[in-house]
């Protein structure tokens, strides 16, 4: 089969578990400039690439059966982040997913809107003293350094994603930059005694009896929280005033029916920020 051929053939099945062509070739690229790809194959191919000096390239057996394993593992709801160990986020490509029991949660858009104000607030000075807080894949904390020409320097906590977190750090030989440790938000009264000119967070908001189907594969313990969702952002406002400098700036992903809940909160000054969507994602906090 022709390089061409297999793209087409991947899109058309991957478009027939989603049901959504716009996803379906975005997965598609995804696959084809993936490292698993490029293991096979010998190279990854951008789109271009396949429909053009590419195109008419036979793929070995052994590449067109591991397309097919793809495809099989794709149409069980896995998703192509996990199967392919490949997250995109803010331009740089972030591990996700070891095994079962090792996954992150897989970074979205959204939350680039943190990377974003954040990078916008770092103009103000030279130096920054950060904390992430459920740091996942450590993905705010790597993507704003690399994209701030600041000297700055995190620590990172997730009970949960040790591994994964650390894979990225040494990816992008952030291991001077980053301190990973493996606590829960809980614990970091106990551990730390500095305040932070930084303090970042993408905590679990989603109400416990809210499941969502389409998340069945990503870790329960980085969705769902009790208190209709407030359980961890209730701890976080409770530890702040404990973490951050009197001039210091937070930034927290929220579910946008918790805008109402943050905003009436007294010793804050809060700005909420939408997403694409024109949801109410992103709260910018200072110390009043």
């Amino acid at each position: 089969m022709k390089i061409i051929e297999s793209y087409i053939y991947t899109l058309n099945q991957i478009e027939s578990i989603t049901f959504d062509k716009i996803e379906a070739e975005a997965e598609t690229e995804l696959i084809f400039t993936s490292k698993l790809f490029k293991k096979y194959f010998g190279q990854s191919l951008k789109k271009e690439e396949v429909f053009g000096k590419f195109s008419h390239n036979e793929l070995k057996k052994n590449t067109l059966l591991n397309l097919n394993e793809i495809i099989k593992e794709r149409s069980k709801g896995i998703p192509i982040q996990y199967i392919l160990d490949e997250a995109w986020f803010y331009g740089h490509n972030f591990h996700v997913y070891i095994n079962d029991s090792h996954k992150a949660l897989i970074p979205r858009n959204e939350t680039e809107l943190i990377v974003e104000k954040l990078t916008e607030h770092s103009k103000e000075k030279s130096k920054y003293i950060g904390i992430d807080i459920g740091t996942g894949t450590c993905c705010i904390p790597i993507s704003f350094i690399l994209n701030s020409s600041n000297d700055v320097f995190f620590d990172a906590i997730d009970p949960y994603t040790f591994k994964i977190a650390k894979k990225n750090i040494s990816k992008f030989k952030l291991e001077k930059k980053i301190t990973l440790h493996s606590i829960g938000i809980e614990e970091i009264l106990n551990t730390f005694d500095r305040k932070y000119d930084i303090v970042t967070a993408n905590l679990p908001y989603i109400p416990k009896d809210k499941k969502i189907k389409e998340l069945v594969f990503e870790p329960k313990e980085a969705l769902y929280a009790k208190d209709n969702g407030l359980h961890y952002i209730k701890i976080f406002f409770n530890i702040l005033p404990n973490i951050i400098k009197k001039n210091g700036i937070a930034f927290i992903e929220i579910d946008p029916k918790h805008s109402d809940y943050l905003l009436k909160l007294k010793n804050f000054e809060i700005s909420i920020f939408k997403d694409l969507n024109n949801l109410d994602r992103i709260a910018r906090i200072k110390l009043k």
